[in-house]
C-alpha cells in the first residue's frame, strides 16, 4: 500500500522517458506516491525493436514488453494508468485532468511534481488515400501488431515505404526479409538525411542490390485504392507504384501541445525547453524523452533528437532530480547506429554538411579497413568518416559504414568527443587487439595517423565526389590509380591511368608535370605512398584520394573501359 505522507509524484507517458524516470524515482525515494498515465494499452516497451518482430527475427510480441502495470506495481510500488489520457494541465493548481479512455470518466489528479514524457507522433501528410486500409505508420504496440498481421496474411507482395529516414530503412530491410518486393519513395535527393551524402550513396547503393527499388526526389501524390479492398498502390513522379502494404514514415514531431496549453516554454526547436536538471519553465514540472529539446555537446546549441537511448538516460537524471537530488544531464552528440541488410550505418558529432553549416575549418580523412586482421575467418570491411577542427585539431564527429563491426568504432570515437580529444589523441589510444577481435592497429588508432597527416600537411587528400565532380567538368587531369594488374582485373575505376605503384619510381616520365595528379588504389595506402613519391620526384600538383575504390559510389567489375 503507498504511504501517504510522501510526495505525489505524476508522470505524463511512458515507454522510456516515463518509465525510466518513475523507476529512478522511486529508488531514490522511497515513501514517494508515483503514478503513471498512458492513453496506450502498454506502459513499456521496447519500440526500437518492432521492426525485428515484424521482420520475425524477434519471435514473440511479448519480448518487446518491457514492464508490465503489474510488474510496476509488484517491483516498484507504482501505480500505471493505461488507457488514461491526460487532457489538461494546471501549474497553478498543481493537478492534472485525466479521461479513462474506456469509461469516458473524467477526473482531476493532484501531484506535488509533474514529468512530461509524451513522446512524438509520426507526421501524417495531407495525402488523398492516407486512411486507406493497409496503410501504416509504426510507433506502437498496436501499428506493429496490425502490420506483422497482415504480412502474415501471405496476401501482401508488394509494399511501398514513404520516406528514407532510420525507420523506413529498417522497415526496407524487414520487409524485404518477409519476401515483399520494397520500392522506398524519398523526397529529398538522398535517403538516410541525418548522413552525408557521400555516405548515403552507398546505403542507396547496398538496398539496389538486394532488389529495392529507391526513388529519389519523389513525393507521393496518392494512395491508390478502395475501403474494401485496401490499398492498391503509389502515385508518385505520375507513376503507379503497385502495393499491397504502405508504410508513411516521413518523420515525427515532439508532442507539446499539452506542455503549450500550460504555459510551458518550447525551445526553437519546436520542442519542450529544459536546463540540465530536466525540468522546464514551470518549476516543479520536468520532461524527458522525444517530447522535449537538449543541447549539442560540440555546438552548445539545442537539438531535438529523439532516440530511445537519450529518452532512458535523460529520464535517470529527471527521477534523481524529482525526488530531491540534483543530476546534470550533459546533452547529446547524435550518436545513432542502424543496419540495412549487409551494412551497418553509425554516426556522432557533428558530419561535414554540419561542421560547415556551423562554420568549423575542417580537414577530413576517409579511412577503411578490416573490422579483425583480413585474414580470420569472418572479417569485413569498415570505413571511417572522420571530421577535425584544423584550428585546434579536436575531433568533431565521424560516420562509420560497412559490413563489419562500426558500433567499437563509433562508440570510441564518440568517447573520445566527449572528452574533446584531438586527432593526435586518438592515435595514443591503447585499443584490444586479438585477431578474433581487431585489427593490430585499430580503425579509430588509425583514421587519426591519417587525419594527423594531413593536419601536419604531409598529405593533401581529395574525396571521391570531388573527383566524380571534376569528371563530371571534363577537368583536365590526370586519376592515376596505382593498384597492380590483379586487382584491376577485379574491380576498376574508368577513365584511369594505371602505374602500380612498384613500379612507379621507374616510371615518373610518364606522367606531365604540369597537370594535377590524383592517386588512387583499393583503401588510399598505396594512393598515399604514391603521393609521397611524386611528390619527392618532384611532382607539385598532387593529392590522394581518400577511401579508394571501397568509398567510390560505382565502382565497375573488370577491367577498366
Amino acid at each position: 500500500m503507498n504511504n501517504t505522507s510522501g510526495k505525489k509524484i505524476v508522470v505524463i507517458g511512458g515507454v522510456a522517458g516515463g518509465a525510466k524516470s518513475a523507476a529512478k524515482a522511486r529508488r531514490e525515494d522511497p515513501d514517494a506516491i508515483i503514478d503513471i498515465f498512458t492513453d496506450e494499452e502498454h506502459i513499456s516497451y521496447a519500440g526500437c525493436g518492432e521492426p525485428y518482430y515484424i521482420a520475425d527475427e524477434v519471435k514473440q510480441e511479448e519480448a518487446l514488453l518491457s514492464r508490465t502495470p503489474k510488474q510496476f506495481a509488484e517491483d516498484h510500488n507504482i501505480t500505471v494508468h493505461v488507457s488514461h489520457r491526460v487532457t489538461r494541465i494546471n501549474p497553478v493548481n498543481k493537478t492534472v485532468t485525466v479521461a479513462d479512455l474506456k469509461s469516458g470518466r473524467e477526473f482531476e489528479e493532484p501531484w506535488d511534481a509533474l514529468v512530461i514524457a509524451t513522446g512524438a507522433s509520426p507526421i501524417a501528410p495531407p495525402i488523398p488515400g492516407a486512411d486507406l486500409p493497409g496503410v501504416f505508420q509504426l510507433r506502437t504496440i498496436p501499428d506493429t501488431r496490425a502490420i506483422r498481421a497482415l504480412v502474415d496474411s501471405g496476401k501482401v507482395k508488394r509494399a511501398v515505404v514513404v520516406g528514407g529516414g532510420y525507420i523506413g530503412l529498417e522497415m526496407i530491410e524487414s520487409l524485404a526479409a518477409r519476401g515483399l518486393h520494397v520500392t522506398v519513395v524519398e523526397k529529398a535527393p538522398q535517403l538516410a538525411p541525418p548522413y552525408d551524402e557521400d555516405v548515403a550513396v552507398h546505403i542507396q547503393r547496398e538496398l539496389k542490390a538486394y532488389g529495392v527499388d529507391v526513388r529519389l526526389n519523389q513525393s507521393v501524390e496518392e494512395i491508390v485504392g478502395t475501403p474494401s479492398s485496401g490499398v492498391t498502390g503509389v502515385k508518385a513522379a505520375g507513376e503507379l507504384i503497385p502495393a499491397e502494404l504502405v508504410l508513411m514514415s516521413v518523420g515525427v514531431r515532439p508532442n507539446v501541445q499539452l506542455a503549450r496549453e500550460a504555459g510551458i516554454e518550447l525551445g526553437s526547436t519546436g520542442a519542450i525547453k529544459v536546463d540540465k536538471r530536466m525540468e522546464t519553465s514551470i518549476p516543479g514540472i520536468f520532461a524527458a524523452g522525444d517530447c522535449c529539446e537538449t543541447i549539442h555537446m560540440v555546438t552548445g546549441k539545442p537539438v531535438w533528437i529523439p532516440l530511445g537511448s537519450t529518452a532512458n538516460k535523460q529520464g535517470r537524471v529527471l527521477g534523481t532530480n524529482i525526488a530531491g537530488g540534483n543530476d546534470r544531464f550533459a546533452g547529446v552528440l547524435s550518436t545513432s547506429i542502424f543496419r540495412v541488410f549487409r551494412m551497418n550505418v553509425a554516426r556522432t558529432g557533428l558530419i561535414e554538411r554540419e561542421a560547415r553549416a556551423e562554420g568549423y575549418d575542417i580537414e577530413i580523412a576517409v579511412v577503411p579497413g578490416f573490422d579483425r586482421p583480413g585474414y580470420m575467418p569472418g572479417a569485413e570491411r569498415i570505413a571511417i568518416k572522420l571530421i577535425a577542427s584544423k584550428s585546434n585539431r579536436r575531433i568533431l564527429g565521424a560516420e562509420v559504414w560497412g559490413a563489419g563491426q562500426v558500433d567499437k568504432a563509433i562508440d570510441t570515437i564518440a568517447t573520445a568527443i566527449y572528452f574533446k580529444a584531438t586527432a593526435d589523441d586518438l592515435r595514443q589510444l591503447d585499443l584490444a587487439y586479438a585477431p578474433p577481435f581487431a585489427p593490430a592497429l585499430g580503425n579509430v588508432i588509425v583514421a587519426g595517423n591519417v587525419m594527423q597527416n594531413k593536419l601536419d600537411g604531409a598529405v593533401e587528400g581529395v574525396q571521391p565526389r570531388d573527383v566524380l565532380e571534376k569528371k563530371a567538368h571534363h577537368e583536365d587531369f590526370v586519376f592515376l590509380d596505382v593498384r597492380g594488374p590483379r586487382a584491376m582485373k577485379e574491380v576498376c575505376l574508368t577513365d584511369c591511368a594505371n602505374i602500380p605503384v612498384a613500379q612507379l619510381r621507374a616510371r615518373l616520365d610518364e606522367l606531365p608535370r604540369d597537370k594535377e595528379i590524383i592517386t588512387s588504389c583499393t583503401v588510399g595506402l598505396n594512393a598515399c605512398n604514391a603521393y609521397r613519391i611524386l611528390k619527392h620526384g618532384g611532382f607539385t600538383r598532387v593529392k590522394y584520394m581518400d577511401g579508394g575504390i571501397v568509398c567510390w559510389p560505382d565502382p565497375q567489375k573488370g577491367p577498366a573501359s
